[in-house]
């Protein structure tokens, strides 16, 4: 009876803490905002070495996902959330003691990481917490309080951090640390509700998750490779997914090169993370509308947008561009917002719950070193072209390219059920059976 209460008890306390832990700890606040600035002004970093730091960070958050698992395994749940923000506090301090392109890779190593840790102890924590009878609404109650939170204040941190930087570069980078530190704090409060066995603790190593994962995408993959509109969809992943990681690097560059202020860097951040919150709305009547089309539709207005970027930036010198670049930035932030909700939506109906945490890893694990190689070589494109000629060269090959995917697509990919090959539904039952 003792024991039940204690456990009560630390549930109770788990859950009460959580919204307030998420709403310091979800990400990193006060850096996003001032990210390419603090790099190309204050590291002295070009926005070419940070599309190709870019192109490593991606990797590295796909590697590190293997021994993020493992360690939580070994550690529980409560523990790694703590090593989880200890190594992110790490990554921010090599960040402000360190110059070079070379430092921001070693420090982006440490951050995916850790944030691979927190990512995968964080929600289960809570998940344990809740996972009583009736549970299932507070762990979204809980989860989103503390998400709605979380975008008030980094609504409030993205208006302020580009003043703050002009006052002094390092500001917004120390607050952001302070955060990170309080986060770390807070995390000392949670407890694990299921501790981990020792003999369990033996068995759990390294070479057993990478087993487990050899095993995982092995399975997917065959899936992937039998399966038409999945080949289809990943096509189209493997191309959207690359532009977007380019473009946004190309997207503050730009904005200096055209005059934006420093301090209103963070405004505009700030506005287009409202827009493509509001833009949410749209999906619903976009897809009415467009059907099977709309992954056309969203792709190739934001493709349509970047060509329109790189067309008038190239061949118009002036700051009348300004209203227009922001427009097509518009544009491409609604477009993004539907397509990561459209994403996570089509993803889920290719199989049953028992295949799907597979089949999500495989399609993340191709899509990331697709964008990884991508996003180098749009780096490599920057020490040849000025930002304004290379938006322009990434649009029009970013076009030719989904064109060639959409029609790729046409036949394999949203059509009715009837419309599937047998082989195509026959082998995703097989695959959902099992």
């Amino acid at each position: 009876m003792q024991d039940r209460l204690k456990l009560s008890k630390i549930r109770r306390n788990n859950a009460k803490l959580y919204p307030v832990y998420k709403m310091f700890s979800w990400d990193l606040l006060f850096f996003y905002s001032i990210e390419f600035l603090f790099y190309t002004i204050t590291k002295r970093v070009t926005a070419s070495e940070i599309l190709i730091i870019n192109g490593f960070y991606l990797l590295f958050r796909i590697v590190m996902q293997i021994p993020a698992v493992a360690i939580t395994d070994f550690l529980g749940k409560r523990k790694s959330i703590i090593l989880g923000n200890i190594l992110l506090i790490v990554y921010m301090l090599i960040l402000l003691c360190f110059p070079g392109a070379i430092s921001i890779i070693i420090a982006d190593l440490i951050f995916a990481l850790g944030y691979d840790m927190k990512t995968i102890a964080e929600s289960n924590l809570l998940y344990d917490s809740v996972s009583t009878r009736g549970g299932e609404c507070l762990y979204s109650k809980l989860d989103a309080k503390g998400g709605s939170w979380y975008y008030i204040l980094d609504g409030i941190a993205s208006l302020v951090a580009g003043y703050l930087f002009v006052i002094n570069n390092y500001i917004p980078m120390l607050i952001c640390l302070g955060f990170i530190v309080i986060s770390t704090i807070l995390s000392f409060g949670f407890k694990d509700v299921y501790k981990i066995e020792k003999e369990k603790k033996e068995k759990i190593g390294l070479a057993v998750t990478l087993k487990d994962y050899g095993n995982d995408l092995k399975s997917s993959f065959k899936f992937i490779l039998k399966s038409k509109r999945m080949k289809a969809f990943i096509l189209f992943q493997i191309v959207f997914y690359s532009v977007i990681e380019i473009v946004d690097t190309y997207n503050s560059d730009l904005l200096i090169n055209i005059g934006i202020p420093e301090e209103q860097f963070s405004m505009i951040f700030a506005v287009l993370t409202l827009i493509g919150g509001i833009s949410l709305s749209l999906k619903r009547p976009i897809e009415k509308k467009f059907k099977n089309r709309t992954l056309s539709f969203v792709s190739l207005m934001y493709i349509g947008a970047c060509i329109i970027i790189g067309a008038i930036s190239t061949f118009w010198k002036s700051e009348a561009i300004i209203p227009i670049v922001l427009m097509m930035y518009a544009v491409q932030k609604i477009n993004t917002s539907i397509w990561y909700i459209l994403e996570a939506k089509y993803l889920k109906n290719f199989t049953k719950e028992e295949m799907r945490n597979k089949i999500t890893f495989s399609y993340e694990f191709i899509g990331g070193i697709a964008a990884s190689i991508f996003s180098i070589l749009g780096g490599l494109l920057l020490k040849v072209l000025n930002v304004e000629n290379a938006f322009l060269v990434i649009g029009l090959l970013a076009l030719a390219s989904m064109v060639v995917v959409l029609d790729y697509m046409r036949t394999r990919f949203g059509l009715k059920p009837e419309e599937y090959t047998k082989e195509d539904l026959e082998f995703e039952s097989s695959v959902e059976n099992k």
